[in-house]
């Protein structure tokens, strides 16, 4: 799959999930209202991605990575994992580091939480270089001989598909919330479809 063909089933998606979920009623609680906020931030930053990777902005797309990779993680801990007290200190501006809440959301099958772990102790290392200029940017700048961009096509398309699976993922959550089960079934069919860019 080129890049061009990546964007465009990704811009599928995209505009598949927002029009499911844009506009949504849902119950007034505190840990719906909150995990959704986290999982909209999320969305915006995967949305960013894609329109700087359209402009040619690889690197300030790739560096929105762990951006995107912490609100998933901090939404489905909160949706699902936190306690009474851990929700309201979120919502204090208290909440524990990524790699605590990975472990509190252990292998949990229902928030995908083997998915998270494998991509948190694959790539976080990764992640931190992305989101501070560091080494993965430096080093694809320079092995060309000359100081530019050198992100290659094949490992945006990879970053694509990441950013997909995130969507995705997210796009269950906020369906299962408002107990869309229809929809929920047409998102599955859709992932099949989707399938090459996920």
């Amino acid at each position: 799959m080129n890049l061009s063909e990546a964007l465009k089933i990704t811009n599928e998606i995209t505009i598949w999930i927002h029009g499911k979920t844009n506009e949504i009623q849902v119950a007034n609680e505190q840990r719906i209202v909150v995990s959704l906020a986290v999982f909209q931030q999320a969305m915006d930053v995967a949305d960013g991605m894609v329109i700087l990777i359209e402009n040619k902005l690889p690197g300030p797309a790739w560096a929105l990575a762990r951006a995107l990779h912490e609100s998933y993680v901090r939404g489905v801990w909160l949706l699902d994992h936190a306690d009474a007290n851990q929700l309201e200190n979120f919502v204090k501006g208290i909440c524990p580091k990524i790699s605590k809440l990975v472990k509190l959301i252990r292998d949990a099958q229902e928030s995908g939480g083997a998915w998270i772990r494998g991509i948190n102790d694959l790539n976080i290392t990764s992640l931190h270089s992305l989101a501070h200029g560091g080494m993965e940017h430096v080093s694809r700048r320079i092995e060309t001989g000359s100081i530019e961009p050198g992100y290659s096509e094949e490992e945006t398309v990879n970053f694509l598909k990441l950013r997909n699976q995130y969507y995705v993922n997210i796009g269950v959550f906020i369906l299962a919330i408002i107990q869309d089960e229809a929809a929920l079934i047409e998102l599955n069919n859709k992932t099949g479809e989707w399938k090459k860019a996920l």
